[in-house]
């Protein structure tokens, strides 16, 4: 899945983003050579939380039976699953019904089919196999998805803006050497935080649609994955004569 971090614009003056240690002499404005240039940086972290969604559906052709069944069904899962993992994020979502009609020309109705969805939030990753068995006598299991939690997309964020921002001074540094001038005369004028990207790698588990599995089948397995974060920053720096 991909994120975006809001585009941040700043003017950042040298003492902010040192590229030497000597601070460059004093010029007129508006004189010297603009570079322009662009930095990244992107890191590789493991998931450390799972999305887990659960649903179950009942089929009768009285609507009040088939409701009925998905509300205990739905309620005894729920509650499997808070046992399973106290911690963990419960919530149902999703209710509906609609009628089934029988086939041909003179179309009547027969029956409601009824479904009800339940999603679990945790970051309990090492129970998960043991939390999604407990409930799969009441629910059917229909995926998995594994990503970076709040806390840890925030430590990402700290740690790719100071990645991005050395680069980008490096960057610099190596424009103006390559020019034949050295570092220390380089004014930072810009820095632009582009769009954040990112996002886990393909390590989902789905599983067909059937109803709650016996209680007596093996518990299911996961690989969480990684998440392989990016950001992309952009500067304007002046090379002083």
């Amino acid at each position: 899945m991909k994120r975006l971090m809001a585009l941040i614009t700043c003017s950042i003056p040298m003492m902010a983003l040192p590229v030497a240690a000597q601070t460059p002499p004093i010029a007129p404005p508006n004189t010297g050579t603009v570079i322009l240039m662009t930095g990244a940086a992107e890191i590789e972290v493991a998931n450390d939380e799972a999305v887990a969604s659960f649903f179950y559906e009942a089929q009768d052709a009285d609507l009040t039976k088939a409701q009925g069944l998905v509300n205990q069904r739905v309620g005894d899962g729920t509650a499997a699953l808070k046992r399973a993992d106290p911690k963990a994020q419960v919530e149902t979502s999703g209710y509906s019904s609609y009628p089934v009609y029988s086939s041909g020309s003179a179309r009547s109705i027969v029956g409601w089919r009824v479904r009800q969805g339940v999603t679990l939030r945790t970051e309990d990753l090492a129970a998960l196999p043991r939390t999604v068995s407990s409930v799969q006598s009441y629910l059917a299991l229909g995926g998995i998805d594994f990503r970076l939690s709040r806390a840890a997309r925030d430590k990402v964020d700290a740690q790719l803006i100071q990645m991005a921002t050395a680069n980008l001074n490096t960057r610099f540094a190596s424009a103006a050497s390559a020019m034949g001038s050295s570092p220390a005369r380089l004014r930072v004028e810009e820095v632009n935080f582009g769009v954040r990207e990112g996002g886990p790698q393909p390590m989902m588990m789905r599983q067909a649609p059937m109803m709650a599995s016996d209680a007596s089948a093996p518990p299911p397995s996961f690989e969480s994955g990684r998440s392989t974060e990016r950001l992309t920053v952009s500067g304007k720096a002046r090379l002083l004569p």
